[in-house]
């Protein structure tokens, strides 16, 4: 017949416990009303420039040194595998 134990765990309570709780009001405030907007009237304005100011044109060159790409970009190679 095999042998039987049995675990014990032993637990300390105390007799007498208080619990405190911190003030706070029962229920939040109250919300503001809810009304209805004014009635408004919307105005949307498009401002269309006279002229327009290109800094390409015909036949669309970029003038040399303004763009530049750094660094100077490494020759394309081919790979064979």
């Amino acid at each position: 017949m095999p042998e039987v134990r049995l675990n014990v765990a032993v637990t300390e309570v105390l007799a007498a416990r208080a619990t405190t709780h911190a003030l706070v009001p029962l229920q939040p405030p109250d919300q503001p009303a809810n009304v209805d907007p004014v009635p408004a009237v919307s105005v949307s304005v498009t401002d269309v420039p006279v002229a327009m100011l290109a800094l390409h044109v015909v036949p669309q060159l970029i003038p040399e040194g303004l763009l530049v790409t750094v660094p100077v970009p490494v020759p394309a190679s081919c790979t064979v595998s």
